[in-house]
């Protein structure tokens, strides 16, 4: 009757444990997901699309808290102006490479733009809207802006941000603490 006592307690205690440990472990953000875009209004790329020179093809807009975005020159190329709280210091914006690189922060001695070079003015992509072309669509929600390109996206508002990319990818920065993300990011 003891040894019986015994093992049940000892399964009873594995149980426990087994039970707080799943308790107590934070769900992890999934950082291979690519967000759905699909929910938002398409536009016309033709009007953001600077005709000028210096501009090399890009596409721009800009949203309404103020933060500018560039498409092109290439497949696959996007980044935004901002810096979001949980962003490490020194740094401008965020872009992806071809859609083979990134999500990079964007030094404030880069050479990459996110505005119009040139005469041509940046129109508004309001909350709601999205734009794809060469590869990438970005798309303005209420909290901030998300692109896309390839396996790879970033969302980044005024207080958090979030980067995707392919599992057992090393070619892009690493996200801040979950801790920083909204319940239905993480």
């Amino acid at each position: 009757m003891r040894k019986i006592l015994g093992v049940i307690a000892a399964l009873a205690a594995a149980a426990v444990l087994t039970t707080g440990s799943v308790a107590s472990a934070a769900p992890t953000p999934d950082y291979h997901q690519l967000p759905d875009l699909s929910g938002y209004s398409a536009v016309d790329p033709g009007p953001y699309r600077s005709p000028d020179y210096a501009d090399n093809g890009r596409t721009f807009f800009v949203t309404p808290s103020g933060r500018t975005c560039a498409l092109g020159p290439g497949y696959g190329y996007n980044g935004c102006s901002g810096h979001p709280k949980t962003a490490p210091p020194g740094n401008v914006g965020v872009a992806i490479s071809g859609g083979q690189i990134g999500p990079k922060w964007t030094p404030s001695d880069t050479s990459y733009r996110t505005t119009p070079h040139g005469w041509f003015k940046a129109p508004l992509l309001d909350i709601g809207q999205s734009i794809t072309l060469d590869g990438s669509t970005c798309a303005v929600s209420p909290v901030g802006v998300t692109c896309v390109a390839g396996p790879r996206a970033f969302t980044i508002t005024a207080f958090w941000f979030k980067f995707v990319y392919p599992p057992g990818d090393q070619w892009h920065d690493a996200n801040s603490d979950p801790k920083f993300l909204p319940a239905d990011q993480r």
